[in-house]
């Protein structure tokens, strides 16, 4: 009886080391990935990504790191099917993360990005409302909101119906609106906001609210210019740069 039990306690045992060590590998395979993603070695990153993967299925960050090198690979806006398929992978990738952690914003954000890339422009919205709502102190997807739903509105081939535009229009500004709360000197927020109070202006029939929205849009506009020119001045400052006023 004694015999059994440690031939078992050492079978565990032996187990235990063997997750372990496959483990350990994961890591290090993550750590090369990393070293390969850092450096731009994209392909590279991927084969380093999927290995530690396989030594390690619950190791999220590999997955994580691997459709984000997916994505690297992806160019907006070229139609060739080897880029579409990186697309694709990316997206595969992303959304496996979710089936396990419906609330990882990083591949949330993934998703949103690769939707816009590929003009799947509702998709994106729906995904960037998703991350705005479980990251609601980040200024980035509510800008981004605002910017697919301008985007939505102002598609001029395959427009929505005119009171869905208002409603895009409405949740745009709102979105534009969040995000400078939190971020006041935003000014791609800023130009969305300008954007979108066109827009709305365009949709109302009353013409002193066109008046209106279009004055407030103007406002919009310089502001956005005028916080531009006072970030990059920050910017130039911060590197060291010599700004010259022309």
């Amino acid at each position: 009886m004694v015999k059994k039990s440690l031939a078992f306690a050492f079978v565990a045992l032996l187990a235990l080391s063997s997750v372990s060590c496959a483990q350990l590998k994961a890591r290090d395979n993550l750590l090369k990935g990393q070293q390969a993603f850092k450096n731009a070695k994209y392909e590279v990153a991927v084969n380093y990504f999927k290995q530690a993967m396989e030594l390690d299925p619950s190791l999220t960050m590999a997955e994580l790191y691997l459709a984000t090198a997916y994505s690297q690979q992806f160019i907006p806006g070229s139609p060739s099917p080897e880029n579409m398929k990186m697309a694709d992978l990316a997206l595969q990738t992303f959304q496996s993360i979710l089936s396990k952690e419906p609330n990882n914003a990083s591949a949330i954000a993934g998703m949103a990005f690769i939707y816009q890339s590929t003009n799947q422009f509702s998709k994106a919205r729906e995904f960037y409302l998703k991350e705005a709502a479980i990251d609601p102190n980040n200024p980035v997807p509510l800008d981004a909101v605002a910017s697919v739903d301008w985007t939505l509105v102002f598609n001029k081939l395959d427009p929505p119906p005119p009171d869905e535009q208002m409603k895009l229009v409405d949740e745009g500004i709102a979105s534009a609106d969040k995000s400078l709360a939190i971020k006041p000197d935003f000014d791609e927020a800023m130009t969305f906001k300008n954007l979108l109070l066109r827009e709305k202006a365009r949709l109302t029939e009353s013409e002193d609210e066109k008046t209106k929205l279009n004055a407030q849009a103007d406002e919009w506009f310089a502001k956005a210019l005028d916080t531009r020119k006072a970030n990059q001045e920050k910017k130039n400052k911060a590197a060291g740069g010599i700004h010259v006023d022309k």
